[in-house]
């Protein structure tokens, strides 16, 4: 790794003073490096209250006259404190550093010098004092005008991408900035980096795992050290990482990070706000879109255009509707899966948006493409982001070439999608196909002969219940259900398996049907069927003797 990048005053360039040149390095010279932000004079024993980090401490010796081995148990104390190095006058209070105290600062890379007995420490403390002035109000210079090019760089409006790529080329390290939902966007070096890397990188157990400040990452065989600065916005958890890949980071360059956070915090909001409009722009569009509300072709392609949707020709177009297997998650989770779909499905034709509720589909695929694959990457996005709905359906329409006949549809997803939850489909894909005989029971008008064909199965059982307190009915839809399984019927209904087989042969007893018949038991599980495909306005509901809204008046079943 180069070296190149100069990290301010440093414990070697002491030797460089010209009243320096018959110091001594005695231990430590691997610690030269350290910085030297300030001087500090020693000559009280309690010393170590009083130090800081940064500080080259200088003494005569006259606090160890009685007792030299105090530097031995003082310089692990020192290096911990961070203080950079030791100078000790010899000759006039103590002859000689202890040999243990020399063997310990070597260990730690802690310099100690030994000075001549002419230095004059007033000499001392200026010689250093101006020389790390001068260099710190060269690295405020430099830190002030790389701000002030990035500042210009976003006010022009370049966005994150390009201040990223400046922010590389400035500090010649790789630079990421991970967002509070672990999105990642990296600098040119950062993606050559990351790609070293053979593997996915756990971006949220490194937030867990590092703090601010300096770290370490494993990349390949190769670790590095990092620095960490959170971004100064109100994304609390948004951080800007500066891997030391290409040279030693310099107390500026991270200084750098540090105050560029603010800036990327300020565009990060900016972005956000542009992206809350635009969402809704499209949320609009694409709602208007499904239910029909835009009437010509013209207007559709104006405001596809518009809303960054252009519609190409030559593609298929499907609306869709997603049905939850175990529970629609909330609103707030259906918002945050509409911008997962969009960002993880960018480019391959799925947009995504809610109507009343739900969250709806639009789908295009090249002619003679297959929509399975796309349905596919739909349903994987949907499972990763909530592992515990127990899985969905991707209620289908019929495909449809025109965009102006994408409410049709988008009408016919909303059909299967009712009745897909009626039979409990969990195809990943449910169409008009997948719902055979379902299908037609759907379509079927709410005629005389289909009432009196529902209700010969169904009205009976609502009586039976209703004088005895019992649950015919909701057994046998769940027995359907389960496809006349009575083990897992017994499961769901949390009761036991004997119980439910004698329900369902006085049922059969009630209507007359023989179990072994499978015509019998077919029409019983159509009349089922239609009778859970009947609109919530006209469910019968109990009233008094009979069933207000079946007209039933009590007939004896023999």
């Amino acid at each position: 790794m180069a070296s190149s990048n100069k990290i301010g005053f440093t414990c070697g360039d002491i030797l460089l003073i010209p009243d320096f040149k018959e110091a001594v390095v005695l231990a430590g010279a691997n610690g030269l490096h350290r910085p030297i932000s300030r001087v500090n004079v020693m000559e009280v024993p309690d010393v170590i209250d009083w130090v800081r980090p940064g500080e080259f401490l200088i003494t005569s010796g006259f606090p160890f006259r009685d007792n030299p081995d105090g530097i031995t148990v003082m310089i692990p104390e020192l290096a911990a404190r961070g203080v950079s190095a030791l100078g000790i006058k010899t000759k006039r209070y103590i002859e000689h550093i202890p040999k243990r105290a020399l063997e310990i600062a070597e260990q730690l890379d802690f310099p100690v010098f030994e000075l001549p007995a002419s230095t004059v420490f007033s000499d001392v403390v200026r010689d250093i004092m101006e020389r790390v002035l001068v260099q710190e109000a060269r690295e405020l210079s430099l830190l002030q005008s790389r701000f002030q090019k990035l500042s210009q760089q976003l006010l022009y409006g370049e966005g994150i991408e390009e201040f990223l790529q400046t922010l590389d080329r400035m500090l010649n390290n790789p630079v990421i900035l991970l967002d509070d939902e672990d999105h990642v966007l990296l600098s040119p070096q950062a993606e050559q980096a990351v790609r070293q890397m053979g593997y996915a990188m756990n971006w949220s157990q490194l937030r867990d795992d590092s703090g601010l400040g300096v770290s370490f990452l494993t990349i390949g065989e190769r670790r590095i050290r990092v620095y960490i600065s959170a971004v100064n916005a109100r994304y609390g958890n948004s951080l800007l990482l500066l891997l030391e890949w290409n040279q030693e980071h310099s107390v500026v360059d991270q200084l750098t990070i540090d105050r560029v956070g603010v800036l990327v915090g300020l565009e990060m909001i900016n972005a956000s706000a542009r992206k809350e409009v635009e969402a809704k722009y499209i949320d609009q569009f694409l709602q208007d879109w499904l239910s029909g509300r835009i009437v010509t072709l013209e207007d559709l392609n104006i405001r596809a255009e518009a809303c960054g949707c252009p519609i190409e020709e030559g593609q298929d177009l499907y609306a869709g509707l997603v049905r939850w297997i175990s529970g629609k998650p909330p609103l707030k989770k259906l918002q945050l899966l509409v911008k997962r779909l969009r960002s993880g499905l960018k480019g391959r034709g799925v947009y995504a948006t809610i109507v009343e509720g739900e969250l709806a589909l639009l789908v295009t695929v090249p002619y003679q493409d297959q929509v399975k694959g796309i349905v596919e990457a739909i349903a994987a996005e949907l499972k990763a982001a909530t592992p515990a709905s127990g899985g969905c359906s991707v209620c289908l329409g019929s495909r449809v070439e025109r965009a102006d006949q994408v409410s049709a549809s988008f009408q016919q997803a909303r059909k299967i999608h009712h009745i897909s939850a009626i039979c409990d489909l969990r195809d990943l894909c449910v169409d008009y196909a997948r719902l055979g005989a379902f299908q037609l029971l759907y379509l079927l008008p709410e005629s005389e002969e289909v009432s009196e064909f529902r209700d010969r199965y169904i009205l009976p059982l609502l009586d039976y219940d209703r004088k005895n307190g019992t649950t015919l009915l909701d057994t046998l839809k769940t027995y359907f259900k389960h496809n006349r399984n009575a083990k897992k019927t017994s499961a769901e209904l949390f009761t036991h398996y004997n119980t439910v087989n004698y329900r369902i042969e006085r049922i059969c007893e009630l209507l007359g049907i023989d179990t072994e018949s499978g015509d019998e038991m077919l029409q019983l599980h159509l009349a089922v069927k239609l009778e859970e495909m009947r609109p919530a306005e006209g469910k019968r509901e109990e009233a008094g003797t009979g069933f207000a809204a079946g007209g039933y008046e009590e007939k004896k079943v023999n």
